[in-house]
């Protein structure tokens, strides 16, 4: 195989968005992902059978038309990565079966990843760095909300995560039920004010102690149904400003305790509640600490931020 003609594959498929990214030389240099989000919509949520039958639908489509868009042989294959946890596992499926598909035709190395670990490092695709360990990703989404302290792409330890809810789901629930189309988050985010936030909230943990969302989302939907019930005009600014302003805060001083605990100088964020604005302004505003947020469009599930951790991480 010629050196120059090396190619990468990434083949990420965890939930409603299949995505396939192509390097060469350990350059991306394309990506194709299709979406199902539209299909669950009117569920308010993802429904995991849909979200496979998806993925079986476009999946080889998508990996047809980048090979044959940027004029690609499948015998210049060199390493395929994919998507093996955690995630739907009908969606993860598919990815895999793909994966191994390619690996038996081409007789390459199949690399098995972490989805987590491509958003933990989702900040690469914007942000040319040379990355100076030990750092602090912080991933937050729909299904997870956890701090990691990285000594190398390989190694880390778990320093939080959250026990029960995740940020992004608290605040699509609260956005569901004060009215807002799914995904309620972005929504909370889109209407958010500053100037609305006196809404009375509960107690903040002990920075030390593990995270939990699930008190918090269980009062503030108590408090809109107490208010509907009693047949009260309810302002959803309020209510949603009030809520995003504690969740970030909240999740704010916790890593401020463990930069200053492991005195870190870079904080990385990935995943879907990391291309929420007010969260952004937040620690944007901190001149002390570097912190990376990747582009809004690498928030989200894609293969470039699997495709350029495994890269990465390979040269360990």
């Amino acid at each position: 195989m010629s050196l120059n003609n090396k190619l990468s594959l990434a083949i990420e498929t965890s939930c409603d968005d299949t995505a396939i990214s192509i390097a060469k030389n350990n350059k991306i240099i394309d990506e194709k992902i299709s979406s199902s989000i539209f299909q669950h919509k009117k569920y308010g949520g993802v429904v995991p059978e849909i979200a496979a039958r998806s993925h079986e639908q476009n999946i080889f489509n998508n990996l047809v038309y980048l090979f044959n868009k940027n004029n690609l042989s499948i015998k210049n294959l060199d390493k395929i990565f994919y998507t093996s946890t955690p995630g739907l596992p009908g969606s993860l499926h598919v990815g895999k079966s793909l994966a191994k598909s390619l690996t038996i035709v081409s007789q390459v190395k199949l690399i098995p990843l972490d989805h987590m670990m491509g958003h933990a490092f989702s900040f690469l695709l914007s942000h040319k760095v040379k990355v100076k360990f030990p750092i602090i990703c912080v991933v937050i989404s729909g299904g997870n909300t956890i701090i990691y302290l990285f000594y190398s792409y390989k190694k880390y330890k778990i320093l939080n995560e959250t026990l029960d809810d995740a940020i992004g789901e608290v605040l699509d629930k609260i956005g569901r039920e004060l009215g807002w189309k799914y995904p309620g988050g972005i929504n909370i985010d889109l209407n958010f004010n500053s100037k609305k936030i006196n809404m009375k909230l509960i107690n903040h943990s002990p920075v030390d102690q593990q995270i939990s969302f699930s008190g918090f989302k269980t009062y503030v939907l108590n408090y809109i149904n107490n208010q509907k019930q009693k047949k009260k005009k309810i302002d959803k600014v309020l209510i949603g400003s009030s809520s995003l302003y504690w969740l970030v805060n909240e999740l704010k001083r916790k890593i401020d305790y463990y930069v200053t605990k492991y005195k870190i100088s870079i904080v990385a964020f990935g995943g879907g509640v990391s291309a929420n604005n007010y969260l952004r302004s937040v620690f944007k505003s901190n001149k002390k600490i570097k912190y990376l947020f990747p582009e809004k469009k690498y928030c989200g599930d894609n293969s470039s931020m699997l495709l350029a951790y495994g890269i990465n991480s390979e040269k360990e």
